[in-house]
């Protein structure tokens, strides 16, 4: 009996084990294999969320169930793509970086073209990027009118008009029935020096002035031409035909007031836009933003307080009475105006105008403590932070704006966007060193930004730093890049440097007439012909440079040339 108990035991030991290893066993399974099921669910769970979240028009919400759908799975198309349309939406920079993200996943003709529009709208001129996408895309894509549209209108971006209207006609010329083509083409050629052509122009705007859908369009047109070439009294005509118009926006009825000037008809036709503006609180600060610029200030104050008491809490109707009291310098109202408030998610402006308020009290302390909250509150949110940057600079306190977007710099999710802000506000100064900087940087994270290696290479040739690098860059570029104008100058002003300045004036010479007349290029293309003793069209060249923004450096450059 002994064995056998024994025999049953061991038996009962295994019959113990078995399931235990198999509850384990299947454990595993289930974290190997229902692992990615979870994932799956999970995105699609939160995809799904977000097509609800944006036919709601609740668009954080969207942006939310998007990044929590790109966490379970970074590749999901359409995730990617919903929140490039969300942030072009909302008229954000990342928009940018999107579309990017989504030609990298789907570089179809389509994703490409969007992402060379979002390209036009968010990037720093001159467009190179946008140009590169154009120029791959020309190919695939040169029948179809979008490409010549988006083509077109890089062009007016990059100040060639000519250019511009070579794309509108081959749109035209590719799709005859839409009007949208004529009306872009038509717009350019009022500007024409040849009469004929405006008047042909003026010609054909009349004639789509009376269709539907470009009708309004083609009158806004009109009236920017005649108000331009003739004065207030002959575009009023037209301004009238657009505000009668359905469609009719209150810019155009802004503009209309502006023509109107202090005729018997301003007043009335004042408190009817008041009227139609008060319907929508968007609307609401628009409208005291133009009354405070046309010197309305306390009528907009009065107006404000005569809204429907459902209207005055909305923030765009804050913000307009914000804006009224800083227009008046009533610093100790607009304290109190602020002064414990709930402004939710803009409550970084809040705290923004209280620093103001405090500034104009001659309250130092308070002011930078303010300021130091509305800040800590924006965090590192692209927008909010602009929004910060764009008042420091409005307030005239440009440290505050820099020091804000270095502190950005320093964060990752946000370094690409404070750094190209900080290289606009570097721009605008004229400071040259900072710029170099700005550009190194930006080629360490992204070593194959054409803009940036370009920027790099011309500011080093201007300071005289790291000559070799920089010389040997813009040559590397010149043959990455051959017809890009920009980086033929830095390319040619890199051989003047190194005493071959007949090649850089041959490098320059090979672009279009209209292109070497551009201002900025019209100064390196001065600079070497003036060091040739080509003295006969310099001044000509150096009188259109003159017309740039310049850095320092180049303005020096501008001098020596005009004193050979």
């Amino acid at each position: 009996m002994q064995p056998a108990e024994g025999v049953m035991k061991r038996f009962g030991l295994v019959s113990i084990v078995l399931p235990a290893a198999l509850v384990l066993g299947l454990a595993v399974a289930g974290w190997f294999w229902g692992r990615p099921a979870w994932r799956g669910y999970q995105e699609q769970r939160s995809l799904a969320q977000a097509r609800k979240f944006v036919d709601r028009q609740d668009f954080r919400s969207a942006s939310l169930s998007l990044r929590s759908a790109l966490l379970a799975n970074p590749e999901n198309l359409e995730a990617c793509r919903l929140m490039a349309e969300l942030a072009d939406e909302a008229g954000s920079p990342q928009a940018l970086d999107w579309f990017r993200r989504l030609v990298e996943r789907s570089p179809t003709p389509e994703h490409q073209l969007r992402l060379a529009a979002a390209g036009l709208r968010y990037e720093s001129p001159p467009f190179r990027q946008t140009a590169e996408v154009l120029e791959q895309l020309r190919p695939a894509t040169s029948n179809q009118a979008s490409f010549h549209v988006l083509s077109a209108e890089l062009a007016l971006k990059q100040k060639r008009p000519a250019g511009a209207i070579a794309g509108f006609a081959t749109a035209a010329s590719l799709e005859p029935s839409n009007p949208w083509h004529r009306l872009n083409l038509a717009a350019l050629n009022l500007q024409s020096a040849d009469a004929r052509i405006a008047a042909e122009a003026r010609s054909t705007l009349d004639t789509l002035s009376t269709q539907d859908g470009v009708g309004p369009a083609a009158l806004r047109w009109l009236v920017v031409d005649w108000r331009r070439s003739m004065g207030a009294d002959a575009a009023l005509p037209y301004s009238q035909r657009l505000v009668a118009a359905p469609e009719a926006t209150l810019e155009d009825r802004l503009q209309h007031l502006e023509l109107l000037g202090s005729g018997p008809d301003a007043a009335p036709f004042l408190v009817e836009t008041q009227r139609r503006a008060a319907e929508e609180p968007t609307q609401i600060l628009r409208m005291v933003s133009w009354m405070l610029n046309h010197g309305f200030t306390n009528q907009a104050a009065a107006w404000l307080s005569e809204l429907a008491p459902e209207m005055r809490d909305q923030q765009p109707v804050r913000m307009a009475r914000v804006s009224c009291l800083v227009a008046s310098c009533d610093w100790a109202g607009l304290e109190n105006e602020l002064e414990g408030a709930a402004w939710g998610e803009w409550d970084f402006m809040r705290l923004a105008f209280l620093s103001r308020a405090a500034s104009g009290q001659n309250q130092a302390q308070a002011t930078e403590l303010r300021w130091r909250q509305a800040v800590r509150e924006a965090g590192e949110r692209p927008g909010p932070v602009a929004s910060l940057v764009n008042l420091a600079l409005t307030w005239e306190r440009r440290e505050a704006a820099e020091q804000l977007l270095r502190q950005m710099a320093r964060r990752p999710a946000v370094e690409r966007w404070a750094l190209g802000e900080l290289d606009r506000l570097y721009a605008d100064s004229g400071n040259t060193r900072e710029l170099h900087r700005i550009h190194s940087r930006l080629i360490e994270l992204d070593p194959g930004n054409v803009v940036a290696r370009n920027n790099y290479a011309a500011t080093s040739l201007l300071l005289g730093l790291d000559l070799e690098r920089a010389c040997e860059m813009a040559r590397q570029l010149r043959s990455e890049h051959p017809e890009d104008p920009v980086i033929a100058s830095t390319y040619a002003f890199s051989l003047h440097l190194q005493g071959c300045t007949a090649e850089g004036l041959t490098a320059l010479e090979g672009l279009p007439a209209e292109v070497l007349e551009q201002p900025g290029l019209a100064l390196y293309y001065g600079v070497l012909l003036s060091a040739t003793g080509q003295t006969n069209q310099v001044d000509r060249y150096l009188a259109l440079a003159s017309s740039a923004s310049l850095l320092p450096e180049e303005r020096l450059l501008l001098e020596r040339a005009s004193h050979r």
